[in-house]
């Protein structure tokens, strides 16, 4: 720096534009800073979501599974059978020769 100080007009123009770097550091420093808050914000917005999507996958997952086992468990149930006739079958077949 200058040990005299500047004649009146030159000395403002240096003044105002120290002051206008200063005023843009402070600016870039908030935008940094809110910049960081944005981004930890949407951070844990995006892992809440990646939480309720998993929770909702491992949910349908679970129903699949239950609808799959109980379709096997309908599938193996033993069969109710009904009882021919027995002269019905035979009747039919005796008739057409």
């Amino acid at each position: 720096m200058r040990s005299q100080p500047l004649p009146g007009e030159a000395g403002r123009r240096r003044a105002e534009e120290q002051f206008k770097t200063k005023k843009k550091i402070d600016h870039l420093t908030e935008t940094e800073t809110n910049t960081a808050a944005a981004r930890r914000t949407e951070a844990e917005k995006t892992a809440r979501l990646r939480a309720l999507r998993l929770a909702k996958e491992a949910a349908d997952k679970d129903t699949a599974n239950r609808d799959a086992l109980a379709a096997r468990l309908r599938r193996s149930e033993p069969r109710r059978r009904v009882p021919r006739a027995l002269g019905s079958d035979t009747a039919s077949v005796t008739t057409d020769t």
